[in-house]
């Protein structure tokens, strides 16, 4: 067969393409684990490249915030007791894990410290030859964790082993990952979302571009809220890019209601339009994440709704006036609290 490249030949150089490729796939598989959180309904923020390869926030309030570490590893051959604490200039691999997260003021906060490794972990892991996805401090045998024990404590001058140590075999594949991940989007929205039509691909290039440029900030942040908004992919932010690409018939019903509605409110146009933007943003928020000004809200539509006359202008106007000032002080104008109320009713009669 005929060459048809003009470049065609043996490359001097592959290593850069293979350094990008494991590049690549640490955060291919952070957004494969956002995926996986998204998909149980949780809040969460992931941070990459941030103390450790990727960190898990449990939550986006920075008081109830609890955080796993994970360090990613593309290796082709499975680790050994031996590889594993090996050290090279003065560090081995379960040393790097364990010193970024000992010493630090957020200890207490870090509930799993994960090596994420492509090629596994041979049989000085494995109890009885079972083979695991996720070995706990707990499945490593005795004699094994003995030996990583002593090993560690001599490395990095310490006086305990974390218990919390976790060695994860990702069922992200090291190749075709990002075919993957286009595949998983498309399965956890239509779980999400049944009957709905989504682009996944047009879902996944916004989130994984995002990881990208968050990932490469260097600055360090003082104030948590910075920190989500310039360094870390969250709940929120994934959920608004998903509705953006996926139609649902809930949506289609949910814009029905809410056309009928300003329609009773006899808005003009200019104003329909603002009322529209701050509905979309309160219901994006609203179904990405659960807070204590819905529960309110909803509350308070429950005790006014038989005194409107079924006059939907009326109820606003009653819930607005009965909700509690710490409630209204998180919107920032009166027609945010009025389309928050609209949202919560269309809600409420739609379920």
């Amino acid at each position: 067969m005929k060459n048809t490249n003009p470049l065609y030949g043996n490359q001097r150089e592959k290593s850069g393409s293979q350094t990008f490729e494991k590049y690549s796939y640490q955060y291919h598989w952070a957004l494969y684990r956002i995926l996986k959180e998204h998909e149980e309904r949780r809040e969460y923020a992931v941070f990459v490249e941030l103390h450790e390869d990727v960190v898990v926030s449990s939550s986006l309030d920075e008081n109830e915030a609890t955080f796993e570490f994970n360090q990613i590893k593309t290796n082709k051959k499975n680790f050994t007791e031996t590889s594993i604490k090996k050290l090279k200039n003065d560090s081995s691999i379960l040393g790097k894990l364990i010193n970024s997260t000992t010493n630090k003021n957020y200890n207490d906060r870090i509930t799993d410290i994960n090596l994420v490794a492509t090629g596994g972990f041979n049989k000085d892991f494995r109890p009885n030859g079972i083979s695991l996805e996720n070995i706990s401090i707990n499945d490593i045998p005795i004699e094994t964790l003995n030996s990583l024990s002593d090993s560690i404590l001599k490395e990095l001058s310490i006086d305990y082993f974390p218990i919390n140590i976790h060695l994860i075999t990702p069922k992200l594949p090291d190749t075709g990952f990002q075919e993957f991940i286009i595949g998983n989007i498309s399965e956890i929205v239509l779980k999400l979302y049944p009957d709905s039509l989504t682009q996944a691909v047009s879902i996944y290039r916004p989130l994984i571009d995002e990881l990208y440029r968050k990932g490469m900030v260097t600055d360090d942040f003082q104030d948590w809220e910075q920190a989500l908004k310039n360094k870390s992919l969250t709940s929120l932010t994934v959920e608004k890019v998903i509705q953006k690409f996926t139609n649902t018939k809930n949506n289609n019903d949910i814009k029905k209601r809410l056309d009928d509605i300003l329609n009773e409110l006899k808005l003009k146009t200019m104003q329909k339009v603002k009322y529209e933007k701050s509905f979309n943003k309160y219901y994006l928020n609203r179904i990405a994440n659960k807070t204590i000004s819905q529960l309110d809200i909803k509350k308070t539509i429950d005790t006014n709704i038989e005194n409107c006359d079924e006059e939907i202008g009326k109820l606003i106007e009653l819930v607005s006036i009965a909700l509690p000032d710490n409630i209204k002080s998180q919107f920032t104008s009166d027609i945010d609290i009025k389309t928050a109320i609209i949202c919560e009713y269309i809600l409420k009669e739609l379920t």
